[in-house]
């Protein structure tokens, strides 16, 4: 330890010095670990009180001090477990020495830790001195303490006591400043009492534990505000554990402190907010106090804020003196209070209500929901201010009151015009302007008056020139400015706000604004006013800004905060603190951000732009800035740090601090700590005195008073549930509690009434309810006997008692009375909060039969009944909204929310229902109820039974109302009609949405079945009475009825057999088309099918035959015989079709549901006996009007489409008909394309019609010819195939018309064929002219698919203008295919060009027609139309796609071969020579043959190109294997490129037979070859052997060119070098034998033919073997031929 404390003076780095302590001590540990005569050593040593005293209390760093105590500590306890007396001597010789510097250890006094100290203090503590003390006390043993003079463990416990007591108070609340030595104190005392000394049970001891209680919950007062003496946590932690151990095995101090504890959670103090968590109200760190805003008084905080900032304000209010006719009386008095509480309080805020109330702004009291400007309030409330009395009005001048003049100055006179104007505020120009100076500046700019406007002299009385300008002549000590920021736009007529940058500096100079200094001596003239005031002379024009408020939002609404320098700390004021006022919050604030938070003008921020993939600079508007300035002028120094005192009424005082002492009492008690306290309290210390039974009854009271008083009202409770459990443990163990715990309820409604009925969290309520309910079972066994017995004040038993005597002999009929006199006088049943209440009583009924006869006995139901009646009126529901502002009576605060009637729902009270039911099912003997009048009168008394009525409309707990009607009306069958009477009588008076609960009752009442005996017919009455509402409420019966009738055989046989009373009743004839729909599902609820059923209601449009619908026998009898009623009802179907007065929809549900039952053949042959009267309504009351969307109509065409499919029978009564067939094809049709009603009408309609007319001509050929010529049908292609995407279904039906129409038969006449021939003549035509082929490509496509059947067909096309609308048509597809990725348009771009390719097919033959040479030279777009095709050749196209584009290109280079070779071979041959210079990769697409993902080809037909483009290249980078090692991969190179090379090949031939042979197609032909060579075509070789051969002259030419090309020597080399097998074709062989000598000086340089040589030679070696035999044929000679050009043979 001497090298420890030597090492540690040498040590000159503090920061180090704990590094050196560590392994010191770590040393002389393990030293004395290893050797005993360590500690003898260090025992005997002078030095070692020093030492000690020095390492752990005089060393200034904090860590070093921590080391050497902890090293201490494992010195001290090392050895202890060996018993060697050494060790246990020198762990007391430690704990004596260090106790003798104990009074050092007090005499270090802590310092305050300010905010600008940027790093710790070093000095001496007593923190870790303490810590090892006390665990050296922990670790003695009873016996060497009581064998030792060492240490005597009762005098250092008195000693303690004695130290604690007299300690001062150190401890600040803000935690600024933490006494180590109290708590050190604390915990060695805790540490001492642990080992039970005498003083513990002593007298001394109890005082002791009582000073303890108060250094936890002494209260602060005016007089005394340093109280209590533990503030800080650490502190009050360490007395919390001593109070502990002081209770610990003592009875007697057990007592006491239960008295002391029980006392704060009684009922003395105002009940507790729910919630409830002052640690969050506790005031700010910086000490000041906000204001609460209620809604929208952010104006009114912001205000007075300002205002109590100021100093002279401040003192000026408190000093104010009350007089009878002063102004504002309430005002200033309130003012006063709020003052007092910014200054005083020790809450987080103070909230302004009662201001709000007194303060009236035009007249009208403060609405804290309404904004205001907080200029106008400020100017407003120092208006009042200065009108309460002369001094304040002295102060309101000298603080904010200032002169401005406007001056006149003549230039043409001697005279001057002055007028003064008095201000508060200052208004700032902020639009156009950058800062306070050029406001300023506009404010008192010069503006010379001359020429028109000329200024009249009042002196002289004639018109001079003349200056006129502002100044200020007088500056008050606070200047405000208000920077107006709103302005009204004359545009938009609204109000706006300029959120422009505004700047203004901390120091205002306003000298170059003032009198003196615009309007100079020598400047004054005659009329100039001057008012001498020495005080001028004094004075200074610079101010230091103090406030700044900061409006944030728009002109409309928004929020107002401040920004407040404390110029009343002179501290503050020198080191220029700033604080943020924001409501309720204080917190500080850098002046440094003045600037970005007051000025506003633009933020710039980063936002991501995910398109770039970068962060962009974003800039905005900031809606923050500075709406009023308050400046205060510069004082001198003296007066800069004088100290303010303020004098407050000793009344306001004490006001406050009575809030305080209550505050902080509610701050100690609502405290984790002190919560953990209480559980050992409760739970651990009673096990630790020598009896716990004879404390359970005082520790069960202490627990459920703090539980129920204190801790369910905490918002931190998360040992709720421990609790809980601990409570009923302790109920359980004594039975003593549970009653006194019930007898506490019985006599005060404290308990029940703050939780069961006004706590707001349902968990509390329900555990408070659970809780009384195991207390109640737990003396059950013993009380049950008394709950009807009358209990005397005599003790004497009198059975003649009255009822209010009845079970008074038992604290559980008490409490359970109490609980219902809540009812009668604490509680209104529109409460919130009334569910456990009910539900307490609830269970409490169902627990035996004596609870419940007890309910009876006090008349519970005519108590509920009464309560649930009396306050709500039926007519006047009310709902209660209880107020929670802070420190408000509810009874005072009450607010009544009055609702709508039908929006009444209290599911509070479903538990009442359910105990109403169970007590009068419970008062049943045998036939008889036994319950008395007053509760029967209250239940079935009145007219109209007004209980359940009223009730049973607030949808209370409807189940258990029919269960109060079932247990009323047994045996009873009178009082069952009466009730069911009222229940429609109630149904015919309210409106549908109220009625609803009454049918929900109805349906309850009909599903009852068996059961016990003596139950009324309840079906019968209801079905009976149904019809007499159903008149006021048809849609809700009829759903009812549809509800009930699968459930109830009698209601579904009742329904059944009155169908013609009802049907044409409610399906047809009624006006309503909810209470049609109604009626069909009713006839649906008819079927006894669920599938069929269902499957009805989920259809949502028209509905469609329920095929494959399996019905049995008895389904299908009812099914036929509603259907039949349908069928019937066809002829009173036309009553109801006349437009003007039916409407168009009445038809809807009755055709909608008969084509529901079109379930097999047998119901459509049903309909054929009624076929006349289905025309007869159709024609002509529904064809013919002029109705554009006529629903009736389409359910009928609907209906009659669905029973014709599949039935020829019925069709063969249309087509067999003259009269129908003769009109059927007249129909309207408004072909309205934009109207989108029309457009869906007409998608249902146009279907089933067409329909109709497609299955009569499948039917009937003379109906087919008859309706081909009709107009209606022309008119149908020309106006309704065009919007295929607006009709699909019926364009479909028309096409498949169009086909039935040119269908030819073999036995068709001579005229059949001409009038086919015809029709399709007239209808191509048709198209020809009305098809806009930019938009309808899907028609037209779909009509000549069927119409061009032969080459006359297609010339007439070509005649009129068709192949320009199939190009129109062909550009749009090409765009959407390359632009429009979500439309797929691959497969009508495909059948468009087969078109293409069968009309310019048949057009070949007659070039030489002049019409046909016309028709091509008008087709204009063709070369634009061969080149778009050839944009569609690449990788990302299907080969369907690019095989048809290859064969239109091919018919087009035949159709006009001058133009085309003339236009594609430059543009193809470009277009390959770009893709063999370019050094940019190939994108390739999915259908790009590739050896890996063979099987994913086809799968992505939806990627497109990124733009159009021609890719037929094929480079031999892009070849993944030679020919022949994959032969699949080869099948799919070839299947790829074959076509293309064809169409090179077409090319060539035809420039050949035109003469037309260019050097830009020999280019093209050559290169095309080469990129081929993998795929071995002999293509090219043919064509040049074949031009070789010619002689001609055009040939020669042609082959200079070629052999002059160098990619022609690549194309040779390239078959000898990489591609030889190539020449085991013949014709390949053939063309090298002529071509190879023309170009061997290219082909064959010194590299090239080195490695032919080696090629030939591998080969050789290779094959050497076959090469030996003999060659007896020619194909053996083939063979080893091919082996030596590379090809393996088998």
């Amino acid at each position: 330890m001497f090298l420890l404390y030597r090492v540690l003076k040498a040590q000159s780095d503090h920061r180090s010095r704990h590094e050196v302590s560590h392994y010191s001590m770590w040393l002389l540990v393990s030293w004395a670990h290893c050797c005993s005569l360590v500690k003898s050593s260090l025992a005997d040593s002078d030095h070692l009180q020093d030492w000690l005293k020095k390492l752990t209390l005089l060393i200034p760093e904090t860590a070093v001090r921590h080391e050497s105590c902890n090293g201490l500590y494992k010195l001290s306890l090392s050895g202890l477990d060996g018993g060697d007396s050494i060790h246990r001597s020198f762990l007391l010789l430690a704990a004596s020495t260090l106790l003798k510097f104990l009074p050092d250890a007090q005499a270090l006094k802590p310092i305050r830790i300010d905010d600008y100290e940027e790093e710790p203090m070093l000095k001496p503590g007593c923190k870790e001195y303490f810590w090892l003390l006390c665990k050296l006390v922990d670790n003695i043993h009873i016996k060497d303490a009581s064998q030792t003079t060492l240490l005597d463990l009762d005098a250092l416990a008195r000693h303690l006591a004695d130290c604690i007591r007299s300690r001062e108070i150190l401890d600040h609340q803000d935690g600024n400043i933490e006494d180590d030595g109290l708590t050190g104190l604390l915990r060695l005392a805790t540490s001492v009492i642990k080992h039970k000394p005498p003083f513990k049970f002593s007298r001394e001891g109890q005082e002791f534990l009582r000073d303890i209680f108060n250094l936890l919950f002494l209260l602060p007062s005016l007089k005394d505000r340093q109280q209590p003496k533990c503030k800080s946590h650490s502190s009050r932690a360490a007395a919390y554990d001593l109070l502990v151990e002081m209770v610990k095995g003592s009875v007697e101090n057990y007592r006491l402190i239960h008295n002391w504890v029980m006392a704060q959670h009684m009922q003395s103090h105002a009940p507790y907010k729910w919630d409830y968590w002052p640690h969050e109200d506790v005031r700010a760190e910086c000490r000041f106090v906000g204001l609460t805003n209620l809604g929208a008084t952010c104006y009114l905080a912001s205000t007075i804020q300002q205002l109590y900032m100021i100093p002279e304000a401040r003192q000026a209010v408190f000093t104010a003196k009350y007089s009878e006719d002063m102004k504002h009386k309430t005002t200033l008095l309130e003012l006063q209070k709020m003052f007092t509480y910014l200054m005083e309080s020790e809450c987080k805020a103070y909230n302004p209500r009662p201001f709000c109330k007194t303060y009236t702004m035009d007249k009208q009291p403060l609405n804290t929901g309404e904004q205001k400007d907080m200029t106008e309030f400020f100017t407003d409330l120092i208006t009042k201010i200065e009108e309460m009395s002369p001094e304040l009005k002295n102060t309101v001048k000298s603080l904010f009151g200032g002169v401005i003049t406007n001056n006149v100055v003549s230039l043409d006179c001697e005279h001057v015009s002055q007028t003064a104007e008095e201000f508060y505020t200052v208004r700032c120009q902020v639009a156009d302007m950058k800062n306070i100076y050029e406001s300023l500046d506009e404010v008192t700019i010069k503006d010379t008056l001359e020429g028109d406007n000329m200024y009249t002299c009042s002196h002289c009385g004639k018109k001079v020139r003349a200056e006129k300008r502002a100044c200020f002549k007088k500056l008050p000590r606070i200047l405000s400015f208000n920077t107006m920021r709103y302005t009204f736009n004359m545009v938009t007529m609204m109000k706006e706000k300029v959120n422009t940058h505004f700047s203004f500096p901390l120091r205002l100079d306003m000298t170059p604004y003032t009198e003196d200094f615009l309007m100079g001596k020598s400047d004054r003239k005659e009329g100039f006013k001057e008012v001498s005031d020495h005080s001028k002379d004094t004075e200074s024009y610079e101010y230091d800004l103090i406030g700044v408020t900061v409006h944030t939002g728009t002109a409309d609404g928004g929020h107002y905060y401040s920004f407040i320098r404390d110029i009343v700390n002179p501290h503050a004021y020198k080191n220029n603190k700033w604080y943020l006022f924001n409501d309720a919050e204080v917190k500080p604030f850098d002046s440094a951000q003045l600037a970005s938070e007051c000025f506003g003008g633009e933020m710039t921020t980063k936002t991501y732009d995910s398109v770039t993939d970068k962060f962009m600079d974003f800039s905005f508007e900031k809606t923050h800035s500075a709406y009023m300035l308050f400046y205060k002028r510069m004082e001198p120094e003296e007066e800069n740090g004088r100290e303010y005192k303020f004098d407050v009424s000793s009344e306001l005082l004490e006001w406050i601090w009575h809030d305080n002492m209550q505050f902080l009492q509610d701050k100690n008690i609502f405290e984790h700590t002190y919560f953990g306290f209480m559980w050992q309290l409760c739970s651990c210390i009673p096990s630790t005195l020598p009896d716990p039974k004879a404390v359970s009854l005082m520790t069960a009271k202490l627990s459920t008073s703090f539980v129920l008083e204190t801790f369910i009202h905490s918002k931190e409770k998360p040992t709720m549930l421990q609790w809980i459990e601990l409570l009923t443990k302790q109920f359980n163990n004594s039975q003593a509690a549970c009653e006194w715990f019930l007898d506490r309820m019985a006599d005060d409604d404290w308990w029940p009434m703050q939780i069961l009925i006004k706590c707001p969290n349902q968990i509390v309520r329900q555990m408070f309810q659970r809780l009384c309910i195991h207390v109640i079972q737990r003396l059950r066994p013993v009380h049950a006997h008394l709950y009807l017995q009358p209990g005397m004040e005599d003790g004497s038993d009198d059975m003649d008692a009255s009822v209010e005597d009845i079970g008074g002999r038992s604290c559980v009929t008490r409490f359970v009375r109490t609980l219902l006199l809540i009812m009668e006088h604490g509680v209104k049943p529109h409460s919130k909060h009334l569910t456990e209440y009910f539900a307490f009583l609830y269970e409490f009924a169902k627990m035996g039969e004596e609870e419940s006869q007890f309910l009876l006995s006090l008349q519970a139901i005519s108590t509920m009944v009464h309560f649930y009646m009396g306050t709500k009126g039926p007519e006047n529901p009310q709902v209660e909204v209880l107020s929670e502002e802070e420190g408000e009576e509810e009874e005072e605060e009450e607010d009544i929310l009055s609702l709508a009637e039908e929006k009444y729902r209290p599911a509070a009270l479903e538990k009442m229902i359910a105990l109403v039911a169970l007590l009068v099912e419970q008062s049943r003997s045998e036939r008889h109820l036994t319950l008395s009048q007053t509760d029967m009168a209250a239940l079935t008394g009145g007219k109209g039974f007004p209980f359940l009525f009223q009730h049973i409309r607030d949808g209370i707990n409807i189940r258990q109302t029919c269960n109060l009607i079932f247990s009323l009306c047994r045996y009873n069958n009178r009082l069952a009609e009466h009730i069911v009477s009222m229940l429609f009588t109630s149904i015919a008076k309210l409106t549908p949405e109220a009625a609803n609960p009454f049918f929900k009752l109805l349906t309850m009442l009909m599903e009852f079945a068996g059961g016990p005996p003596g139950m009324p017919p309840f079906a019968s009455y209801i079905l009976q009475r149904i019809w007499e509402v159903i008149e006021y409420n048809p849609s809700q019966c009829l759903d009812w009825l549809a509800v009930q009738t699968p459930r109830n055989k009698l209601a579904h046989s009742w329904v059944l057999q009155n169908m013609e009373n009802w049907v044409e009743r409610f399906l047809l004839a009624h006006n309503y088309p909810r209470v049609r729909t109604s009626a069909a599902y009713l006839l649906v609820s008819l079927i006894p099918s669920n599938s069929f059923r269902q499957m009805f209601r989920s259809t949502r449009s028209l509905h469609i035959p329920t095929r494959d619908l399996p019905l049995s026998p008895d389904t299908t009898v009812v099914l036929h015989q509603v259907y039949n009623v349908l069928l019937g009802l066809l002829s009173r179907a036309k009553l109801y079709v006349d437009a003007a007065v039916h409407g168009t929809t009445k038809l809807v549900p009755y055709f909608s549901f008969m084509t529901y039952c079109l379930i097999s053949k047998t119901e459509k042959l049903m309909f054929s006996t009624y076929f006349m009267d289905l025309w007869n309504l159709f024609q002509p009351k529904l064809s013919e009007p002029a109705i554009a969307t006529n629903h009736n109509k389409q359910a009928l065409l609907s209906f009659w489409y669905n029973v014709c499919a599949d039935c020829p029978e019925n069709i063969r009564l249309i087509v067999q008909n003259p009269v129908v067939t003769k009109n059927i094809a007249f129909n309207y049709i408004l072909a309205d394309h934009d109207d989108q009603d029309v457009v869906l009408f007409n998608r249902g309609m146009l279907p089933a019609y067409y329909g109709i007319l497609r299955l009569c001509c499948e039917q009937s050929p003379a109906f087919t010819r008859q309706l081909a010529s009709h107009q209606n049908i022309q008119w149908a292609f020309k106006n309704l195939t065009p919007h295929a995407s607006q009709y699909h279904g019926a364009v479909e039906e028309l096409f498949n018309l169009m086909q039935l129409f040119i269908a030819q038969r073999p036995d068709m006449r001579e005229e059949e064929l001409e009038d086919i021939k015809q029709f399709k003549k007239t209808t191509i035509s048709c198209y020809l002219r009305c098809l806009d082929g930019r938009s309808c490509w899907t028609t037209l496509i779909s009509a000549f698919r069927i119409l061009l059947e032969s080459d006359e067909d297609r010339l007439l096309v070509v005649f009129n203008r068709g192949l320009i609308l199939m190009t129109e048509s062909f550009n749009t597809l090409h765009m959407m295919y390359h632009e429009a990725t979500a439309c797929h348009v691959t497969g009508d771009l495909v059948e468009l060009l087969s078109i293409f390719l069968s009309v310019l097919k048949s057009t070949r033959p007659y070039l030489q027609r002049k019409d046909v040479k016309q028709a091509l030279i008008q087709w204009q777009e063709r070369i634009e139309f061969a080149h778009k095709l050839l944009t569609l050749l690449n990788s990302y196209s299907p080969p369907e796609l690019r095989n048809a584009c290859i064969d239109v290109l091919k018919e087009l280079v035949l159709l006009s071969p001058h133009d085309f070779l003339h236009t594609l071979v430059p543009f193809l041959q470009h277009n390959h020579c770009t893709y063999h210079h370019s050094n940019i990769p190939m994108s390739l697409g999915p259908y790009f043959p590739c050896r890996e993902n063979i099987k994913l080809i086809g799968g992505k037909s939806n990627i497109r190109p990124p733009r159009p483009e021609l890719n037929m290249c094929l480079l031999p980078t892009m070849v993944e294997t030679s020919k022949g090692k994959d032969d699949v991969y080869d099948r799919m190179l070839l299947d790829y490129f074959f076509s293309y090379h064809q169409f090179i090949h077409l090319l060539c031939r035809v420039a050949i037979n035109c003469e037309k042979f260019t050097e830009t197609l020999v280019k093209l032909s050559v290169l095309v070859a080469y990129e081929g060579l993998p795929l071995h075509l002999a293509l090219f070789p043919k064509l040049w052997t074949e031009l070789c051969q010619t002689q001609s002259a055009m040939s020669k030419n042609c082959i200079k060119l070629l052999c002059e090309d160098p990619v022609f020597a690549e194309y040779i080399k390239c078959i000898l070098m990489d591609e030889r097998t190539f020449l085991n074709n013949n014709i390949v062989y053939t063309f090298m034998t002529h071509f190879l000598l023309k170009v061997q000086s290219q082909v064959f340089s010194e590299a090239n033919c080195a490695n032919l040589i080696s090629t030939l030679i591998t080969n050789l070696i290779n094959q050497y073997q076959n090469l030996q035999s003999d060659f007896t044929n020619r194909v053996e000679i083939s063979k080893a031929s091919a082996s030596l050009n590379g090809v393996r043979t088998m």
